[in-house]
């Protein structure tokens, strides 16, 4: 089972303005999550929570782990960005 069981009080600080006030919505969502996992929520509550399967959620909790705040940030990808228009 996968849980992240502690954090600095920097780091929390820094998840929280994160999830505040992050321009991506992904990030926002990870960081909300590595603070949820920290609370005490198992990995298919987060799922639930953020309507993902559980392996995004353990990829997003594995990530912190492994890279901290860089792992919950989006990768860069090929191609061109979608263009959103409105209706």
């Amino acid at each position: 089972m996968i849980r992240i069981k502690e954090l600095t009080e920097e780091e929390k600080i820094t998840l929280e303005s994160m999830k505040k006030s992050h321009p991506g919505h992904m990030p926002r969502m990870r960081a909300h999550a590595i603070l949820l996992s920290h609370s005490g929520f198992e990995v298919q509550e987060l799922s639930d929570i953020f309507g993902v399967c559980r392996q995004t959620t353990a990829t997003w909790l594995k990530s912190w782990t492994k890279e901290g705040i860089c792992g919950l940030l989006d990768k860069p990808r090929s191609g061109r960005p979608r263009k959103i228009i409105a209706a």
